[in-house]
């Protein structure tokens, strides 16, 4: 993992595509993660950046990438490793909105992820309007989204098209409330999504409008507890992305005793 903390460098890192480039940086400072429980590299003002750099070790990397995407090694790997990687149990610090909001602008957390619980309700959540804003097809091979008006994926556009197919994945935008305020435009989407509303892609689509309304307020500003994580992205028009972890109809008690600022169970109440 490697994090860029100036705006410089963040918006460098957006010009990035995903298993198609290839980044050598040195003096970069090198940090032991003990919540992600790995080693880290954070850019510093000594960092030097180069993409794509013309070496013999660069052009092994790369060509590495592209068959294992093609064969779909890398894809199921790396799919186990992002559900591995964060253990909700783990997930202990539980905030406002507004307490989310104060902590994510402070500059000793810019570097980092946050990831906490928030005992709000969602919002917003526009499933019942067009299923073309809430389902997007990814690529089978590499699992990332797929272009809408050809329906080809770039990363793979150099694979047989009769060895690439795509399959559907929910990609949600909702707003979290509480309290103190909203979190506006969180990511609740693919698998995360389909544990939320109860159903799969297939089965959501294959609904009657009413029923997708029905399904809707089934979530829609109901107490839930919202697992999340943070990371400031200064292309996003709040400044930082939310992803939704996990949201669930939280239990009554649970949530009342947060509201009242008491610890509930190994929670840690942030201030």
């Amino acid at each position: 993992m490697l994090t860029c903390s100036s705006t410089s460098n963040s918006l460098l890192a957006q010009s990035w595509v995903p298993r198609e480039t290839v980044i050598f940086a040195s003096d970069v400072r090198i940090n032991f993660d003990k919540f992600r429980n790995c080693m880290t590299a954070t850019v510093i003002s000594k960092t030097i950046i180069t993409t794509n750099p013309e070496t013999a070790e660069a052009n092994v990397l790369f060509s590495f990438i592209k068959e294992s995407a093609q064969s779909g090694g890398l894809c199921d790997k790396m799919m186990q490793q992002s559900k591995d990687s964060v253990n909700l149990e783990t997930i202990v610090d539980v905030y406002t909105v507004e307490q989310l909001k104060k902590k994510a602008l402070q500059s000793d957390v810019k570097l980092e992820p946050i990831y906490g619980v928030i005992y709000g309700y969602i919002s917003t959540l526009d499933i019942d309007d067009n299923a073309s804003k809430v389902v997007r097809n990814r690529c089978s091979t590499c699992r990332f989204i797929v272009n809408e008006m050809s329906n080809t994926c770039t990363f793979c556009s150099d694979i047989s098209s009769d060895l690439k197919s795509t399959f559907a994945s929910f990609e949600i935008l909702v707003d979290v409330s509480d309290h103190t305020g909203t979190l506006y435009s969180c990511y609740l989407s693919d698998c995360v999504a389909e544990e939320a509303l109860g159903c799969t892609v297939q089965e959501f689509l294959a609904l009657a409008e009413d029923k997708k309304t029905a399904l809707k307020w089934q979530l829609l500003l109901e107490r839930s507890k919202v697992y999340f994580k943070v990371t400031l992205s200064p292309s996003w028009r709040t400044g930082m992305k939310v992803n939704v972890l996990s949201c669930k109809l939280a239990d009554s008690v649970e949530a009342s005793q947060s509201l009242l600022g008491k610890e509930t169970g190994n929670k840690r109440l942030c201030y």
